[in-house]
């Protein structure tokens, strides 16, 4: 999703609902809930589907009016196409979408990466606009610290598909001119797809976009909760890689600078890491030296079952 600045909620705000408003989506062949509620979908009714009312002539838009009184389900069920996140309220025309959408036999964008049963493809916004807004409205239902707009041009999307089934499993957006110099912007493995270390891959993958672009890189900030657990996971598996596994495996003392640029992790984040595993012996105020216990490192990949097999490999890389 395009956009970071979280917002207010408020009487007039377009975006942001304090509960979920629709009850369940229809996504391809997934009955799911969702976890958050948007109003992005909705014209200002909120009653009917923001496609819809543009359609509608101006003089019955303006017969539809605001309700006085806010109901907490706006719609019961919406149906998503799981290719082309096209959306509908009506089931007829979900039906009849899914047997017709271009996107059943194709995929968008260029190859960036492929292994045996995934690949990854990069979007371009502002080539295929449609495709990039529905999905951002789609990723809104599922993630509470991004707002969404239709400003898409300037983002580049990285979508990690399965090789069998041919779907969208989730993706990365990264802003493709950032003055933080971040290499992600929102991240978000759909529902039915998590808990197959899928997050963790796209990070690794928009760090390995970093090391081509020679930046010292990262996500933009803040994360939410949930983007947190994904970083940590990854922080943390590449910190001890390289002091158990990797370049550093001789060292207990290294500059922080060194450390940055031999993991490609900015420094803050490389501390917040150190300090998560508690395994920072000292860092003194000023001093760029880290002294770090090795022993629990060593400890930290045994109990987390921390190999030398690398999280991607980069010799699927076609970047």
């Amino acid at each position: 999703m395009p956009v970071s600045n979280k917002l207010k909620v408020e009487e007039g705000v377009y975006g942001i609902t304090e509960s979920p408003n629709i009850e369940r989506i229809r996504f391809g062949e997934y009955e799911l809930n969702t976890w958050y509620g948007s109003t992005v979908y909705f014209a200002q009714d909120k009653t009917t589907l923001g496609y819809k009312y543009a359609n509608l002539d101006k003089e019955l838009q303006s017969r539809r009016k605001v309700p006085k009184v806010e109901k907490e389900i706006w719609l019961e069920k919406l149906f998503v196409c799981d290719n082309c996140f096209k959306y509908t309220d009506i089931k007829e025309t979900f039906q009849d979408h899914v047997l017709k959408c271009e996107l059943n036999s194709k995929q968008l964008g260029k190859i960036v990466y492929r292994e045996n049963n995934l690949t990854i493809r990069k979007v371009c916004g502002a080539k295929h606009k449609l495709f990039t807004q529905n999905l951002c409205l789609f990723t809104k239902l599922y993630l509470d610290n991004k707002s969404v707009f239709f400003g898409v041009e300037n983002f580049d999307f990285y979508i990690v598909y399965d090789n069998v089934i041919q779907k969208p499993m989730g993706f990365f957006s990264k802003e493709k001119l950032s003055l933080d110099r971040n290499n992600l912007a929102c991240i978000l493995i759909f529902p039915p797809y998590q808990r197959k270390h899928l997050g963790t891959l796209l990070i690794s993958f928009s760090y390995e976009l970093s090391k081509v672009e020679h930046l010292i890189s990262g996500p933009e900030k803040p994360l939410s909760p949930f983007g947190l657990i994904g970083y940590l996971r990854y922080w943390t598996t590449v910190i001890v890689r390289v002091f158990i596994y990797g370049q550093l495996r001789e060292f207990t003392t290294v500059s922080m600078s060194t450390l940055s640029t031999e993991v490609g992790m900015r420094q803050d984040d490389i501390e917040t890491t150190l300090k998560y595993m508690n395994v920072l012996v000292k860092k003194e105020d000023g001093d760029d030296k880290i002294y770090i216990k090795k022993d629990l490192l060593r400890q930290w990949a045994k109990d987390n079952n921390i190999t030398e097999i690398p999280i991607l490999e980069r010799k699927y890389l076609l970047i």
